[in-house]
């Protein structure tokens, strides 16, 4: 990709060159785009929520690695037919990966994930020992 102009003209000269090789580095190197994601927790365990739009549920692949939690997915580019003119091309397209190091106290099992409306919903459950217990006073 280089800079042009809309009437066709890619400038050359020294103030250009340095983005046009910018935009041919962004262009030639592999893309790996990370989802934005919410993270809550409550007495139960952590909740993450991830945007993944335009992904379909079996693409989606959540699992534990080294105490982290890992989200991967791949979302392809489209194919067009030859000779269609692109305009404007601002979604990204390519491999997305996210994770999260998980807290000491989070469990590893029983871990849920939800795939809905392009929101990835994965709850990390805490271990029953690191969840506040109440513990009743009788009166004697």
């Amino acid at each position: 990709m280089e800079l042009r102009f809309s009437n066709g003209y890619t400038p050359n000269g020294w103030l250009y060159r340095p983005w046009n090789r910018l935009w041919e580095e962004l262009e030639n190197s592999p893309q790996s785009l990370a989802p934005r994601a919410d993270v809550t927790e409550d007495n139960e365990g952590y909740h993450f929520s991830f945007e993944m739009p335009g992904l379909k549920s079996d693409s989606v692949d959540v699992h534990i690695d080294d105490q982290s939690l890992v989200v991967e997915a791949e979302r392809p580019r489209p194919e067009r037919p030859e000779g269609v003119s692109i305009h404007v091309a601002e979604r990204g397209y390519g491999k997305l990966r996210r994770s999260f190091t998980l807290p000491e106290d989070a469990a590893q099992d029983n871990i849920r994930a939800a795939y809905k409306d392009g929101v990835l919903e994965v709850t990390v459950p805490k271990r029953p020992e690191a969840k506040p217990v109440k513990i009743k006073v009788e009166l004697n």
